[in-house]
């Protein structure tokens, strides 16, 4: 019984050990159980390695080694910033809604259009939660050098929205101090954060610990004020965005010590070589006797407001400073976490664990996308103001009426701007589990929709320069925007992104599906809706040879192609919208428009039939590089009978630029799932859309697959990318749950590749109804639990949910299987399981794991050789060396007749295959070797610009005599024929492997038989 006992203990401490992994960021690993990032590696000075702190109203970046204000130190001459703004790169707080108002930017997209105005770009406040530590000429800040920090430390506790350092400092003039510190900004009460030092000396010593707010990092601003309060522990700091003096932010912020502390040392601290030569910085300076072994603690309570939200910012803010500063920090603490933990918890985030051990499965890859499950909602949360949050703040609806920017609030990227990142990147993702965060998203291009409506008036600035072409009932939004809303040079509302409107229809169409608001919907987003429907019946023009409506001078989602005609999403954006907005008008009584109903059945699309495609723009060849995730749009967002959708897959993706923005492969992934007949390339694209471009320790995105600019193309990325999570964050549930909102039915298609043996989603809602949804390898169960919500479709309060597979509006009338999903019950359907359907007959390496002895291209993963689909490839990065991918095959093993190769574009010069029983691949056997590989599809610069469908290069080679298959195949290659006779010839990067696959005698059944042997 004792050895029982001793045992049961050993196995959950295993259990327990078991749910803290490490990750590929060195010194970085996940606590699964806690939701805490940590990491022991310091990496000062660089943006990658800061971690941004929000609550949707306040936010700040804040350094590697503690809270504090950090510029960055140059890699490769490189400190700069990218788009619009290319300023120096630093730390930055703000406030929502704090934007300015400038004549121009350092870049633009159209300068001629500043002779109509200029610009409107966020604004930052002083740097507000930096709670420095002097020992004589030695100061604990950004820049202490590394070589005084021992026994570093950082977390990043999600649950509770919590930062924290700790490390040893031993100053050149003192003794060691342990330092900790703890930071939050308030989730619930959205005018406060905290921060907390608890120094334990070594020695006895005398410290100054200094609160600053560092005005360096209020840019674009005006000195407003600034004081210093004899009577309380009190500074505060004030500005204005440039250009608008009416419009006023105020930090404030209290330092409260223990007994430690001498108060009646606190001074005004002036020290310029600290606080730095901005009008707006001020610091206040306390001693603190710090006994040996015994910790002191000082701590920092931060109360923020601007005009823009409050009448009265400064009273404001003084009283969220002083209610902070009279609750304490244990309660303070305390209700910032049940905020957080009411908004995220378990059900609301995508479960990879093993339902029986309730750990993550041994692979890196999985262990991956649990961490950026969790991690990828929570960046973008930060970023929004709950309904708690403005119930706290006495029902203040300012608070609810800004977007999400690319960068969230802890950064200036792209100016603070709001793009079509937010509606299609960032919103669907969120709104399907967290709908009250999302809402913000939709009002503010409520708020801005008075603006949208003049802003037809601008026309006459553009190639729609037509009197009498459009009428007071359309609106339409500029491509970026800040404070007004209004058309910019770098955010033109004609002759350029005309998708953006409809994108926002797209995310008010979600919204509803989601929420089921009726009331709300109708009120405020349907007029909308019907604005950009009128805008898109008025910007197109009537082809009276063709019968058809074009649109000129316009630009798709890829920006690489500029000012054409009949752009391909748009198309078909249009006509889906036109045609919904008539639905929508249907579903609350109002009659039809017969004129948007007609234009949408002439809407041009462009196609090359001969490729089986639709073309970006009607004048595309064959040599396009596209930018980002552009005509792939059309099968993940819209609700389009597409005929093209494989060959749109498998064509662009050969088209993409590795320079493109992180979010599009989360498209591919969505798509490969829904569309591809067999194997697992959506798992593929899901890795390739996320891996590359995350940055440890914190798993923020990057814009960029490289972040060194001479080696992207001359893009100097936007750091954190939410765009990029946001994109990521669609996979599970709209890739491998295959949800598409609709407003007739719950409409899902799940299917779940080989590589995810079981995943419990997140909670979605459907017209207000909470459903979980479970999958493993051949089922997926719905449940309807919890609570509905306020405003959710009464008509499946006491009736069930309809439930369909991948039907679209024109057969959901009755052509599909429909199930009923009753109140507080369960269904479970089948899932597709197109893994297990061979793309080769009889390939018993499809699908299987499989690993590489060399590196590789970013993003070329080695299970792209065997995923199945030819649109994915595994590339080694050197040609000149032998690079060996392995793949681990199933038992039991089967005669192998036939070796199928798929090189893209880039065929090796030679390649050798062999089969083993062992890993180390002692006992191998040659089954196959080429040191000449031909060349099948040569590239021919003549025919270069032709559009034509996806081919490549092939081998296909058939054994004199079966080889027994073996637990292991090799398959070895080296060279790079598509660069002979150029200059990388002997050192450029290897060839590519788009499909190895493996064909057994009769392997169809045998493989049948090992299904999840992993």
């Amino acid at each position: 019984m004792f050895l029982h006992s001793i045992l049961a203990f050993m196995a959950g401490l295993q259990l327990a050990a078991g749910k803290v992994y490490d990750t590929r960021f060195k010194g970085t690993t996940w606590d699964d159980e806690k939701w805490i990032l940590k990491t022991t590696n310091l990496d000062q000075g660089h943006y990658q390695s800061r971690m941004s702190l929000a609550n949707g109203y306040m936010g700040i970046n804040v350094a590697a080694v503690g809270p504090f204000f950090e510029v960055d130190t140059p890699v490769d001459g490189d400190m700069i910033g990218g788009w619009p703004l290319f300023n120096r790169r630093q730390t930055f707080a703000t406030i929502a809604g704090f934007y300015d108002s400038q004549p121009t930017t350092n870049g633009t997209n159209f300068e001629w259009l500043y002779q109509y105005g200029g610009e409107s770009v966020i604004s930052g406040v002083p740097h507000w939660s930096g709670l420095h530590v002097a020992v004589g000429d030695d100061l604990l800040d950004a820049s202490v050098p590394s070589d005084q920090i021992s026994d570093f430390s950082s977390a990043l506790n999600i649950r509770h929205g919590l930062m924290t350092w700790s490390y040893t400092w031993t100053p050149s003039s003192g003794s060691a101090i342990d330092i900790e510190y703890s930071m939050f900004v308030h989730k619930l009460n959205v005018n406060q954060a905290a921060v907390q030092l608890k120094m334990t000396a070594k020695e006895d010593i005398k410290v100054s610990v200094i609160d600053l707010h560092d005005g360096d990092c209020a840019v674009r601003t005006d000195f407003v004020g600034k004081g210093f309060m004899d009577d309380m522990p009190v500074i505060w700091s004030a500005v204005s965005p440039n250009g608008l003096s009416d419009i006023h932010a105020y930090i404030y912020s209290a330092m409260i010590g223990d007994d430690s502390c001498d108060s009646s040392s606190r001074t005004q601290y002036t020290d310029k070589s600290v606080i730095g030569q901005n009008k707006s910085s001020i610091a206040q300076a306390v001693a603190v006797n710090l006994s040996a072994g015994k910790t002191s603690t000082v701590t920092k309570y931060i109360g923020g407001a601007s005009s823009d939200a409050f009448d009265d910012p400064q009273s404001t803010a003084m009283a969220a400073l002083l209610a902070a500063s009279n609750a304490g920090w244990n309660k303070l603490y305390a209700s910032h976490c049940n905020e957080w933990q009411s908004i995220m918890s378990t059900e609301t985030v995508d479960d990879y664990r093993d339902p029986d051990s309730g750990l993550l499965p041994d692979d890196d890859n999985i262990v991956e996308l649990a961490i950026t499950a969790v991690t990828n909602p929570f960046h973008m949360l930060q970023n929004t103001v709950g309904a708690r949050a403005i119930e706290a703040a006495d029902g203040n609806n300012k608070l609810d009426l800004n977007s999400i920017a690319v960068g969230g609030l802890g950064s200036d990227a792209y100016a603070g701007w709001i793009f079509w990142d937010a509606e299609v990147w960032m919103a669907p993702g969120l709104v399907v589990t967290y709908p009250d965060a999302a809402r913000q998203i939709a009002e503010y291009r409520v708020d801005k929709f008075a603006q949208a409506q003049r802003n037809m008036k601008t026309a006459y600035q553009s190639s729609q320069n037509e009197t009498g072409k459009f009428s007071s009932n359309s609106a339409v939004f500029p491509w970026i925007s800040g404070r007004f809303g209004n058309c910019t040079a770098a955010g033109p509302c004609f002759d350029y992104e005309y998708h953006l409107n409809g994108d926002i229809g797209l995310e008010f169409y979600n919204y509803y599906a989601v929420t089921g608001d009726s009331p709300f919907f109708k009120k405020e987003l349907l007029p909308i809706y019907d604005a950009v429907a009128q805008l898109y019946a008025e910007v197109v023009t009537y082809n009276e040879t063709s019968g058809k409506y074009d649109l000129y001078n316009a630009t798709d989602p890829d920006e690489y192609a500029n000012f054409q005609t009949n752009v391909g999403f748009t198309m078909v954006l249009m006509h889906t919208h036109l045609n919904t907005a008539n639905t929508l008008r249907a579903r609350f009584d109002m009659p039809e428009n017969e004129t948007w109903a007609d234009i949408a059945s002439k809407i041009n699309i462009p196609v090359n039939e001969k490729a089986g495609i639709i073309l970006e723009y009607a004048a595309m060849n064959g040599s396009i590089e596209v930018k980002q995730a552009d005509v792939v749009l059309v099968d993940d967002f819209l609700d389009y009978p597409n005929p093209y959708s494989l060959n749109n897959l498998d064509y662009y993706a050969g088209k993409q630029s590795l320079n493109g923005p992180g979010m599009t492969y989360g498209v591919f992934s969505i798509n490969a799932n829904q569309i591809s007949p067999s194997g697992c390339s959506a798992y593929t694209y899901e890795l390739y859309g996320s891996q590359p471009y995350t940055r440890g320790p914190w798993f923020q995105y990057s814009e960029q697959l490289l972040d060194n600019y001479e080696a992207n193309g001359g893009t100097h990325p936007a750091y954190p990318f939410l765009t990029g999570m946001g994109g990521a964050n669609r996979v599970a549930v709209f890739g491998y749950l295959g949800l598409k909102l609709t407003l007739e039915s719950l409409n899902v298609d799940p299917n779940l590749p080989p590589q995810i043996l079981n995943l419990n989603y997140r909670t979605i809602y459907w017209q207000g109804h909470p459903i979980s949804a479970v999958s493993n390898q051949t089922h997926t169960t719905l449940t309807r639990t919890g609570k509905p919500l306020e405003n959710a479709n009464s008509t499946f309060t006491d009736s069930p949910i309809p439930v369909t597979r991948d039907v679209d509006d024109a057969s959901r009338s009755g052509n599909s299987t429909v199930w009923h999903l009753p109140p507080g019950g369960s269904i479970t359907i089948k899932n597709r399981q197109i893994g297990e359907i061979k793309t080769v007959p009889g390939n018993i390496a499809q699908c299987r794991p499989v690993t590489s002895n060399r590196n590789y291209e970013i993003g070329q993963f080695p299970l792209a050789a065997v995923d199945g689909a030819v649109s994915t490839k595994w590339q080694p990065t050197h040609l000149n060396v032998p690079s060996s991918l392995t793949v681990s095959l199933p038992e039991p093993f089967v005669p192998v007749t036939t070796l199928k190769f798929d090189w893209a574009q880039s065929p090796p010069s030679s390649y050798r295959v062999t089969f083993s029983n062992s890993s180390s691949g002692s006992d191998s056997v040659e089954v196959a070797s080429d040191d000449d590989v031909e060349i099948s599809d040569a590239y021919v610069a003549a025919r270069a610009a032709d559009i034509v469908p996806y081919a490549s290069n092939t081998t296909n080679v058939t054994l004199e005599t079966p080889v027994w298959s073996g637990r292991f195949a090799t398959l070895t290659i080296k060279g790079n024929r598509a660069l002979e006779g150029t200059g990388e010839e002997r050192n450029g990067t290897g060839a590519s492997v788009a499909e190895f696959a493996i064909v057994g005698e009769g392997g169809e059944d045998l493989v049948g038989r090992s299904t999840g042997v992993w």
